[in-house]
């Protein structure tokens, strides 16, 4: 299986990846460069890719390249998410910062093109509807691989020895996942009302699902019977 993630730059999608590429026998790029499209390959072994939002490629690039299988969107509280982007020096690389906030609005509204939506906040919380989802796309995440076991070296050279072109044709990274395995320290972001108003302006529709998300959350907390909403 070929599983492409998607996901906006700061939103813990390589993170997501780190996890899925847990799978043993497994290849993975855990993080595609903003200036590069998905790779074509030829391999017949499972193989997970993730690539960020941006206007240079849009997913149907990545899409015809990389030919997946299953198609993931990761999503962050695009309040959190900018809070996070904002003070990266790559904020504004493959398109400016706010124009990549709109996309990834209309990705959200298009989200039907996507076999599953996955919530960061639900990850790092190890959630089991995650692994849920991700069994029924036929990628099945055991408790095990929140924890990195494997290195990058193993990660890349297992990839080098199934698809040796990639060294000359695309730079490797391996994006901001740092640690030995998926943490929720950096999930919560200061927010203000500036900030509040610029991605109301950006992600209308994003946002007012995670409001709804956060009141369905906080009615069950309170011994209510609603619901978080679904994607």
């Amino acid at each position: 299986m070929r599983l492409l993630v998607q996901g906006m730059q700061s939103s813990g999608a390589t993170a997501f990846a780190q996890v899925l590429a847990q799978r043993s026998g497994c290849l993975a790029l855990v993080d595609v460069p903003n200036n590069y499209a998905a790779p074509r390959v030829t391999t017949r072994r499972d193989f997970v890719a993730k690539v960020v939002v941006t206007t240079a490629y849009p997913l149907a690039v990545h899409a015809e390249r990389f030919r997946p299988d299953r198609l993931v969107l990761l999503l962050r509280d695009p309040r959190d998410n900018y809070a996070s982007l904002r003070t990266k020096p790559y904020r504004h690389h493959s398109g400016l910062m706010d124009e990549k906030f709109r996309l990834l609005d209309q990705l959200f509204a298009e989200r039907h093109r996507f076999d599953a939506i996955i919530h960061y906040e639900d990850l790092v919380a190890r959630d089991p509807g995650v692994m849920a989802d991700m069994a029924a796309l036929g990628w099945p995440v055991e408790p095990g691989h929140f924890s990195f076991n494997r290195s990058y070296d193993e990660l890349l050279g297992s990839l080098w020895a199934e698809e040796p072109h990639l060294q000359e044709e695309m730079e490797v990274v391996f994006g901001n996942a740092r640690g030995r395995e998926l943490s929720d320290r950096h999930r919560d972001k200061p927010r203000d009302a500036a900030l509040e108003a610029t991605v109301a302006g950006l992600c209308p529709r994003l946002l007012a699902h995670y409001r709804r998300r956060s009141s369905g959350s906080q009615r069950a907390s309170s011994g209510g019977s609603g619901q978080a909403s679904s994607p």
